[in-house]
């Protein structure tokens, strides 16, 4: 049911564009980390990004859905095994205000999917799962093209830090 409203809330955020909106593209570098269960474990990942901003009659404030890929760049052992990220898929609504001196802040409801492998003396295993994530971070345009931005999300007591950047068209 989730993702049915997810997908209705984003086609809803498209159909509102009053004046003009634009494409960005990004890229950036991810930790998880999770503790949950008594374990820690942290894995790395690089991700990229497609963005629609979509401007509306409120100045400075905008709607972003967003999709990002990742895959993972850095493992982890628990117990004698190697955990690793073999891809990242998340679909979020970024609500963003702009201040005027070119830095941002945005909150932003996600559904992801986090697909993990697990590998011990040749054997190994897979398991993916979606979870549903809320996230905040704050951003800085370099110039009218490039930004760069960090942020932290949360899904089900996994914890998401990541660094990126966006290049809009």
């Amino acid at each position: 049911m989730f993702k049915k409203t997810a997908i209705a809330l984003t086609l809803f955020s498209l159909s509102l564009t009053a004046v003009a909106a634009d494409w960005q593209v990004g890229g950036g570098f991810g930790q998880l980390s999770d503790s949950s269960d008594g374990d820690d474990i942290s894995l790395n990942f690089i991700y990229g990004s497609v963005a629609y901003k979509i401007e509306n009659s409120a100045k400075n404030f905008y709607l972003m859905p967003e999709l990002r890929l990742g895959t993972g760049v850095g493992d982890d052992s628990l117990y004698g095994a190697k955990i690793e990220v073999e891809s990242l898929l998340a679909l979020s609504l970024r609500g963003q205000y702009d201040f005027n001196n070119r830095a941002y802040v945005y909150v932003m409801p996600s559904y992801a999917n986090l697909d993990l492998k697990a590998s011990y003396r040749g054997e190994s295993a897979s398991d993916d799962s979606w979870e549903f994530g809320i996230g905040a971070g704050v951003g800085y345009s370099l110039n009218k093209k490039v930004s760069v931005e960090a942020s932290y999300e949360t899904y089900d007591g996994t914890k998401l830090l990541s660094v990126g950047f966006k290049y809009a068209f």
